[in-house]
């Protein structure tokens, strides 16, 4: 029983550090550190939230998670209801996130598809004959940067490749992966947390392409988007949180420090390892 009171422990924590991160402003000054503490904690919250049912379901084994099913598939046990439904939690978790995989890259190909009629092709970018001011990538297996002729009229030379760069930095880095499993697992998270991943998403790309082409460059762009949606499936320049990522670019606050970044990180990576730990130690 010790052991599910552990993952108990660790299923509350992980819930209450989400409700507290959107809240933090520290976030801001350090988004990879954020975003990093967002996916142990989810992680951690997730397999805490399983080890507690199966824990539970099979204490009278006293052989922890992965040994005691062993044991129930062996002698041919029925399992409990409390087996079943911490099965049916994994499952349903499995299926969701790869439902939510295959459909967005569905919706991705299909766009690119369209794109492949009606856009235009310059350098590594695709150029989209609209007036409006939009800039987006595609991630996946075949990565797309879509520009359209409106951006580029409105853009300076600078504010143009600075965008691009933006947008690179989703590619390179993949930030489509680290949103999809929030999006997959969203009961396990508050609704504000998603809009707040979502800005450090941003926040991580605005740093990349301001390392290369200056701060200022890259808010007088977002200062002329405006706030442009992204197609589904897709990252856009100016989908979220365009003025909090301005102020943040004109006016930028010291990071924690380094130390204090490892010691979080090292704290959430120990929270989601011990739950993990005791599903093959004996209760």
């Amino acid at each position: 029983m010790i052991y599910a009171l552990h993952h108990f422990v660790t299923f509350g924590m992980a819930v209450s550090v989400m409700w507290w991160l959107p809240r933090g402003r520290w976030t801001h000054a350090s988004p990879r550190t954020a975003l990093v503490l967002w996916q142990l904690v989810l992680c951690a919250g997730v397999v805490s939230a399983i080890g507690l049912l199966f824990e539970l379901g099979l204490e009278p084994y006293h052989l922890g998670v992965l040994p005691g099913l062993a044991r129930v598939i062996d002698e041919g046990h029925v399992p409990n209801p409390v087996i079943l439904a911490a099965t049916a939690l994994t499952v349903w978790l499995v299926v969701s996130l790869v439902r939510l995989l295959a459909g967005t890259a569905r919706v991705r190909a299909r766009h690119r598809g369209l794109l492949a009629l009606v856009a235009r092709t310059d350098g590594d970018a695709l150029v989209l004959d609209h007036s409006a001011a939009v800039a987006y990538c595609l991630p996946g297996r075949r990565p797309r940067i879509v520009i359209s002729a409106g951006a580029r009229e409105l853009l300076t030379g600078d504010e143009l490749r600075a965008v691009l760069a933006h947008e690179r930095a989703h590619l390179r880095q993949r930030h489509h992966l680290v949103l999809e499993p929030f999006q997959a697992w969203r009961l396990f998270v508050p609704r504000r947390a998603l809009t707040a991943i979502g800005l450090l998403v941003e926040m991580c790309a605005d740093e990349s392409a301001a390392r290369r082409h200056g701060r200022g460059v890259l808010a007088s762009a977002l200062e002329k988007f405006g706030t442009s949606a992204a197609p589904a499936g897709g990252l856009a320049a100016g989908s979220v949180g365009t003025l909090a990522r301005i102020e943040r670019l004109r006016h930028p606050r010291p990071a924690a420090a380094l130390g204090v970044r490892l010691l979080a990180v090292a704290t959430a990576l120990a929270a989601l390892l011990t739950p993990l730990t005791l599903f093959v130690w004996p209760s």
